[in-house]
């Protein structure tokens, strides 16, 4: 008798029957259902991108930028997170919440927290 030249060995299954449990029957699943807007987008393509590659990791640790709004006003602190088109910048006193499209632009800060 001649050996084969391929031998593939299927793995074992078997057949378990399951009992099911009252308790967990009574949970109800949750049906939440969430709608991720696509209409707001941040307009300026050049804020977009330097808020996303900002945003990474890597990238905003210990790294102080100034936030330049339309209204003039200045923020300084840290990208703790971008939430949509929502921004989270922490500053030295507290964690602030600015809009994308709020923002004229953004620099580098010369020093850390003021």
């Amino acid at each position: 008798m001649e050996e084969p030249l391929l031998f593939i060995q299927t793995p074992p299954f078997y057949y378990i029957d399951v009992e099911e449990d009252a308790e967990e029957a009574c949970l109800e699943e949750s049906t939440s259902v969430y709608e991720i807007s696509r209409r707001e987008r941040i307009k300026n393509p050049v804020i977009a991108r330097q808020l996303h590659y900002f945003s990474q990791p890597g990238n905003r640790k210990h790294r102080h930028l100034t936030f330049h709004l339309t209204n003039g006003e200045k923020i300084t602190g840290l990208i703790e997170g971008l939430d949509g088109i929502n921004i989270k910048i922490r500053t030295k006193n507290a964690i602030t919440t600015i809009h994308a499209n709020d923002i004229a632009s953004i620099s580098l800060a010369s020093k850390g927290l003021k």
